[in-house]
């Protein structure tokens, strides 16, 4: 077994992960939901989330909330806020070393294909896998159009999906399309993750759908984060994403 792997099991319990992706106020900053760092890593936390996605500040600060209780992935990639004129190209803000110093049993990287910057952005995921490889420490690509008409199309997710994981990701987030994901799922021999995105009618129906196609886990932010009760939404995620009586078994 090797470090990957290990740090692997953290995140993906039975073969399967709720991840709560708390990574929004890079982008956006104080987010309703995600204006108290504190309270919210504390609520997702007790919700039960596998793990957390969160930029090296929120992982810095909250430490003591998640550490023992949940996985720490480290967003690594970023500097676009909603003030810029391009908020498709993202750049490397948090190198490899940095997170294993915050103690990341993963690292997350954004590729928003189509961009104008595309291919800069597959060459800081190849820098941040061939690094983390020889850390011992597994690559979450977040691979999805720049283009959000495409967040849902399933021949341009197919696209996203396979990409991440032909460059070396060792899992994979992305959007949901319903009609088709059974096809994207089978074409990446490493777990899928959906994304949430915008907060969806009904986030709980979409999990159930995702999971049932194959996917191997969630990674919901602003569904988790802006709901009424942040806790009681994390803690009904975990149980569709887990079920009941479900054995421990290995990845996909």
């Amino acid at each position: 077994m090797t470090g990957k792997e290990v740090r692997l099991r953290r995140i993906f319990r039975g073969g399967r992960s709720f991840i709560s992706a708390l990574d929004y106020g890079g982008f956006m900053g104080p987010a309703p939901g995600i204006d108290d760092p504190r309270v919210i890593v504390r609520q997702v936390v007790d919700g039960g989330a596998d793990a957390i996605l969160a930029n090296p500040g929120i992982a810095r600060s909250e430490w003591a909330t998640y550490a023992g209780r949940c996985g720490l992935i480290v967003r690594l990639t970023g500097g676009a806020t909603r003030y810029s004129p391009d908020m498709s190209y993202h750049t490397l803000v948090c190198s490899v070393e940095q997170a294993v110093a915050l103690g990341a049993d993963a690292v997350c990287i954004m590729v928003l294909v189509g961009a104008g910057e595309e291919q800069l952005m597959f060459e800081n995921m190849a820098k941040v896998t061939s690094e983390a490889s020889r850390l011992g420490l597994p690559v979450l690509a977040e691979v999805i159009p720049a283009d959000m008409n495409m967040n849902h199309d399933p021949e341009c997710i197919a696209v996203c999906a396979r990409v991440g994981y032909e460059l070396g990701a060792d899992f994979i987030k992305t959007y949901y399309t319903g009609a088709g994901f059974e096809r994207i799922v089978r074409a990446c021999n490493v777990p899928v993750v959906i994304a949430g995105g915008p907060r969806a009618t009904d986030p709980v129906t979409m999990a159930k759908e995702a999971i049932a196609a194959g996917a191997s886990g969630i990674a919901f932010g602003r569904n988790v984060f802006q709901a009424p009760d942040p806790e009681a939404m994390a803690r009904e995620l975990r149980n569709v994403v887990h079920g009941e009586g479900r054995e421990e078994g290995a990845l996909r």
